[in-house]
C-alpha cells in the first residue's frame, strides 16, 4: 500500500476571487489616497505663502506700501527643485493692498497652473481664494466660484 499525501493549496478560482476582492477595495480607496497626498503637498504651498505674507508685511512696515513685482522679486524665497509651488508673484498692488499668487506644479490631485491667491485688504487682513476643489482647500481658503 502506498502512502499518499494530500496536497493542500488554493485553486486557481480561489486565487482569482481574492485578487478581485483586493482590486475592488483598492479602486474604492485610491481617490481618497490621492486626495490625502495632494493635501499633504499643499501644506508646503501654505507654508511658502505664509513666509511671503510675512515678507510683504515687513516691506509694508518699512516702506509704507505693498511691493511692486520688481521690488518683490529680490525678496522672494528660493523654491526647492521638487516643490509643488511653481512660482510666487505679487500683483494688483495699490497702496497697502495687493495679491500674492502662488502657482502650483502638477502633482497627485493637482493640475498644472492651479493657484492660491492671497489678497491683503485695507484692514490688513489676508483673504485666500483658490481654483482647487473644495475638498483640498485649507479651512481658511475659499474656492473660486465660476
Amino acid at each position: 500500500m502506498r502512502n499518499r499525501r494530500l496536497q493542500g493549496g488554493f485553486t486557481l478560482l480561489e486565487l482569482m476571487v481574492v485578487i478581485a476582492i483586493i482590486s475592488i477595495i483598492a479602486s474604492l480607496s485610491a481617490p481618497s489616497f490621492v486626495r490625502q497626498i495632494a493635501k499633504a503637498k499643499l501644506v508646503e504651498a501654505q507654508n511658502i505663502a505664509t513666509q511671503h505674507q510675512a515678507i510683504v508685511e515687513e516691506f509694508i512696515l518699512i516702506n509704507g506700501a505693498f511691493p511692486s513685482s520688481t521690488q518683490f522679486s529680490p525678496l522672494k524665497r528660493t523654491l526647492p527643485d521638487n516643490s509643488v509651488v511653481k512660482s510666487v508673484q505679487v500683483k494688483d498692488n495699490d497702496g497697502m493692498t495687493g495679491h500674492i499668487v502662488i502657482s502650483l506644479n502638477a502633482d497627485a490631485g493637482i493640475d498644472d497652473g492651479q493657484y492660491f491667491d492671497y489678497q491683503r485688504d485695507s484692514d490688513q487682513n489676508w483673504k485666500c481664494t483658490s481654483d482647487l476643489e473644495q475638498a483640498l482647500l485649507p479651512s481658511h481658503c475659499q474656492e473660486i466660484e465660476e
